[in-house]
């Protein structure tokens, strides 16, 4: 009673709360570590310096291996480099094998393509060109095969221009021509003279070798002689019925190669380079001593005097990988090497020793200073802090175990009150009042479920009324969904007697009922009246003045005469609609009569989507010409025209409303009219029954739509057509 009393929120308490149980566990902890800090002070100066001592011994170990790891990792890395950079030189000759071996098996399947001789014009564009070995006596006896074989023009020009490494990418026969693809056209020529130079592809090095080995090989690293720089040939057999045919190659620059070396930098001493399967040095960025790298005829370096570099290099070229110390021009080094199996090539690094060693030495030195300054720091700050921290402790202890007992005592009572009137009111007293008044969150909970009991039995006084009313409009709707439906004709085969038409329909509201619409029905036993229309706006208002306009169509109809009656028809029509209009409601529609003994469609288009006409010639579905009159219900006394067309036994028509090319997807694009073209002209519509259409285009409709909410409406209805004779005689 004489401490005063705290009105803290319940965010304050829970932080003081877990402030004083974590200080209490801080003070405990630090009383354990005084009582122990007696005891390891001195073993832990002791341990201490021995620990110091044993690092440094076997920190410099580690950072050997782990220097030499690095470092074979480096040239791992960079030999896996250089293998991906050639890996789709070695690809491009094995799709060029395999097609020439195709065509070379198989001439009577690839049309005759010729390939010509180089012209001086073409030179600086990669074009195909015709060489001929001078041991061709006889020209026209190959043109066979040189037909044939030019089928492979368009390969070599193509993987020629992918890549800025390749020089040339060649097919030579064994019969003495060659299809050559690069830029250097004039050189092919001698002089000044207007012949191509012979091209004896047999005397090449890659030829010889893919011919002897039966396999894809790589040549030597040779000098191009057009001045390219360095550059390697892949080339593979290839054969006809089994029987070797010929020789595919590519010639490839090996400047990225180069680059790949010249990037390898190690610190400030260390390079890369590379080393041939002569043990002659390729690639180095060094333009002295014994890992210069002037020309591909180098020294071997197995057979240096300095043995150490000798033992590597042979290491090297054997296809191993290491790291070694050696001395290279009096310097101590280290050397770390990886095979390049493709070529027979290696990747290493060198480094010279004094700054591979460096972070040894550091490290020894760090080390030996931390340990000194362990030691100091360590016998000051424990002497410091026994004192201090035995008195912090008791105090602490003193001070959090009276204020948690009395925190707690307040804090849990208010909230056990709370419980209590909660249980009471969810076993259903929603009367029951919660008294609480301690200034603080619990005291407004307990005035929110007090209100919220109210709001909770006006709330379930209201929602049994809302809910029957919920009920009793969605049963009438539900009837109404029914009874638009069965307006709308929707048994198919509409008319099985007929085998001079078929007609099929579907229709999709937005909402529970919709304002689209169609009908069919026959004005006698050769006319066929047929009108799909749209109502402006959706739901039940559109549904209503839907079922006005249907009705009023279907029974002027009936008392048509003749085609020439179908536009005055239409023109009642939209008077009737016109009177009592107070909703300015219209209806664009799309009527139509079909003469089934003629193929005579006679139509009026008031102010609807064109449809669009399956032509059985051309198979193929088009947009249809209409005239765009007034919509229906708009204006009184307005003239229509009508216009006809004829079909032809196997033409279709496909006629729909504007929910179908107005149908949004998720970005809010438009289906759009090319888009329902498209969609009919991949149908196959001349092998599909109407139903199978009308599927794919709903189909193509879904997969633009996909999640996107239906907007509108969707009708559609497609009609095909034959003419009693056709009819007659596919049933025979």
């Amino acid at each position: 009673q004489m401490i005063p009393k705290l009105r803290l929120n319940i965010y304050k308490r829970v932080l003081l709360m877990i402030f004083s149980c974590s200080l209490v566990s801080i003070l405990i902890l630090a009383g354990m570590a005084v009582y122990d800090m007696f005891g390891i002070r001195e073993t832990a100066v002791t341990t201490g310096i021995d620990i110091g001592q044993a690092a440094i011994s076997r920190s410099g170990d580690v950072l050997k291996e782990q220097l030499k790891e690095s470092l074979g990792k480096v040239a791992a890395d960079k030999a896996k480099q250089i293998d991906l950079s050639m890996s789709s030189i070695k690809r491009n000759v094995t799709i060029l094998a395999a097609e020439m071996t195709n065509i070379s098996s198989n001439p009577q399947n690839f049309a005759p393509k010729n390939v010509y001789e180089p012209r001086r014009e073409n030179d600086g564009r990669i074009t195909p060109q015709l060489l001929y070995s001078a041991t061709v006596t006889n020209r026209a006896a190959l043109q066979g095969e040189i037909l044939a074989a030019g089928n492979i023009q368009d390969f070599l020009v193509q993987m020629n221009a992918a890549s800025s490494v390749v020089a040339s990418s060649y097919v030579a026969s064994k019969n003495g021509f060659v299809i050559m693809a690069d830029k250097i056209s004039a050189k092919k020529f001698d002089d000044s003279s207007s012949v191509p130079a012979p091209y004896e592809a047999f005397s090449r090095p890659w030829y010889k070798k893919a011919l002897a080995e039966d396999k894809l090989i790589f040549t030597d690293v040779v000098n191009d002689i057009h001045g390219g720089g360095l550059c390697i040939i892949c080339a593979a057999p290839y054969k006809a019925n089994g029987e070797f045919a010929g020789v595919v190659g590519m010639g490839s620059y090996l400047r990225e190669i180069n680059q790949v070396v010249l990037d390898t930098k190690i610190g400030q001493t260390g390079f890369g380079f590379v080393v041939g399967p002569n043990g002659d040095v390729l690639f180095s960025p060094k333009q002295d001593g014994i890992f210069e790298a002037n020309d591909v005829t180098d020294a071997d370096l197995r057979l240096s005097d300095n043995l150490g570099v000798a033992d590597a290099v042979k290491q090297m070229v054997d296809g191993k990988s290491g790291a070694l110390p050696v001395t290279v021009d009096g310097v101590d080094c280290l050397i770390a090497f990886a095979p390049l199996p493709e070529f027979g090539w290696s990747f290493g690094v060198i480094i010279e020793a004094a700054e591979a060693n460096a972070p040894i030495n550091a490290s020894r030195e760090s080390i030996l200073e931390a340990t000194d300054n362990l030691t100091a720091n360590m016998d000051s700050q424990i002497s410091k802090s026994i004192g201090s921290m035995v008195l912090l402790v008791l105090l602490f202890v003193v001070i959090v175990s009276y204020l948690g007992y009395r925190m707690a005592g307040g804090f849990v009572q208010p909230i056990h009150k709370l419980t209590d009137g909660v249980r009471e009111i969810a076993s259903g007293n929603l009367d029951k009042k919660i008294d609480i008044q301690t200034g603080d969150e619990i005291e407004h909970l307990a005035i929110c479920f007090n209100a919220m009991t109210d709001e909770l039995k006006s709330y379930m006084q209201n929602l049994t009324a809302v809910t029957a009313e919920k009920e009793r409009i969605a049963t009438e709707l539900s009837v109404a969904t029914n009874i638009q439906e069965s307006m709308l004709p929707n048994i198919f085969p509409a008319f099985p007697e007929r085998t001079d038409f078929d007609i099929y329909a579907t229709m999709h509201a937005a909402k529970e009922v919709g304002g689209d619409f169609y009908d069919f029905y026959m004005l006698d036993q050769n006319h066929l009246m047929i009108t799909v229309a749209d109502v402006s706006g959706k739901g039940v208002p559109a549904a209503l003045f839907m079922v006005i306009s249907k009705t009023i169509l279907k029974n002027f109809a009936q008392t048509m005469g003749g085609v020439d009656d179908l536009a005055p028809l239409v023109a009642c029509t939209n008077d009737q609609l016109c009177q009592s209009n107070d909703a300015m409601m219209f209806v664009t529609a799309f009527v139509a009569m079909l003469d089934v003994t003629t193929g005579r469609l006679t139509y009026v288009n008031a102010g609807h989507n064109p449809p669009l006409i399956y032509r059985a010639a051309t198979k193929e579905f088009s947009y249809m010409s209409v005239k765009r009159n007034f919509v229906l219900g708009g204006m009184e006394e307005v003239p229509y025209q009508s216009q006809e067309i004829t079909l032809a036994p196997g033409d279709r028509l496909f006629m729909y409303t504007d929910g179908v090319t107005e149908a949004l997807n998720e970005t809010e694009e438009l289906f759009g009219e090319e888009r329902l073209l498209n969609a009919l002209n991949n149908a196959d519509a001349g092998n599909i029954s109407l139903e199978e259409l009308l599927a794919y285009v709903r189909k193509s409709l879904d997969e633009h739509v996909k999640t996107a909410r239906q907007s509108d409406d969707i009708t559609m209805l497609a009609l095909s057509y034959r003419d009693k004779e056709t009819a007659t005689e596919e049933e025979k």
